[in-house]
């Protein structure tokens, strides 16, 4: 297990077959839901701290996720649109 203190420093590079899932991990408080991303990058799994007290403050993280992604999503598109990303192999 991983500590809070050590540092995950890691690149996903997207694919057409990459999916992003919330599974079940089980009934008991110390099985809570989990967002998982997998694909050709490999698997990541994002789980809150087993201690309830700090939910809220995670889903105020998965809230900000959520509109990160929804704002490079828009960058992407509109780069898209514009030909900003002409010549890229990509």
């Amino acid at each position: 297990m991983t500590s809070m203190r050590e540092a995950l420093s890691s690149t996903w590079v997207m694919s057409p077959w990459d999916e992003v899932t919330v599974e079940e991990t089980g009934s008991g408080p110390g099985s809570p839901p989990v967002l998982v991303l997998s694909g050709t990058a490999g698997l990541l799994t994002i789980r809150p701290p087993e201690h309830r007290g700090g939910w809220p403050d995670r889903a105020a993280f998965l809230r900000r996720l959520r509109d990160c992604a929804d704002e490079l999503a828009a960058l992407l598109e509109s780069r898209a649109r514009n030909g900003a990303c002409d010549g890229d192999p990509g």
